[in-house]
């Protein structure tokens, strides 16, 4: 038997041949703890369940997502994951604003997460499983001390919402939290 959870949906990203999805939860008036919705795959990402009813629209970073899940699915330090039921579509029920957002910032000591490794596309950019797995959490909501947002786009494409971008836009993010430099 499912249940449901209405979360804000803050990362809707790439994963293999589908997506991740993640949010907190959403009680009316305030967020709550992570909620990631995950399938039955191996890796448990999300194809054409995470499509709205009616609409078949993708979620966006801010919706509001009632989704049907049928038990947790903890996975290594992902204890936020459950098991999204794909026999009931996930519905639309509004949206946030940033604002609303902030008594739910998470408030970690010290840097996200360990420092040391990067591609060359970035710098402490990247985490091997083996290190992630040992990580107490896997999802955090925090305001950097400083950000800044490289796009490297042409230039017809910079008036789209950063939400809207193609999946195949470069984005990248350096951030300094807990002084630690992030890009």
């Amino acid at each position: 038997m499912s249940y449901t959870k209405t979360i804000v949906c803050l990362a809707n990203s790439r994963k293999l041949t589908g997506r991740c999805v993640a949010g907190k939860e959403w009680n009316g008036h305030a967020a709550g703890e992570w909620c990631r919705p995950v399938s039955a795959r191996d890796r448990g990402e999300l194809t054409a369940e995470r499509w709205y009813a009616r609409t078949w629209r993708d979620p966006r970073l801010l919706d509001l997502i009632e989704v049907a899940l049928l038990n947790p699915h903890p996975s290594g330090c992902q204890t936020e994951n459950h098991l999204v039921d794909t026999s009931v579509r996930w519905k639309f029920r509004g949206r946030v604003t940033p604002l609303c957002l902030v008594p739910a910032l998470d408030h970690p000591e010290g840097p996200l997460w360990v420092n040391g490794e990067s591609t060359i596309a970035g710098l402490n950019d990247r985490v091997t499983a083996e290190v992630a797995e040992a990580q107490p959490r896997s999802l955090v909501l925090v305001q950097p001390d400083r950000m800044t947002i490289k796009l490297a786009r042409k230039a017809h494409n910079l008036a789209r919402r950063a939400d809207e971008c193609a999946d195949s836009s470069p984005l990248q993010v350096m951030f300094t939290h807990c002084r630690s430099r992030t890009l």
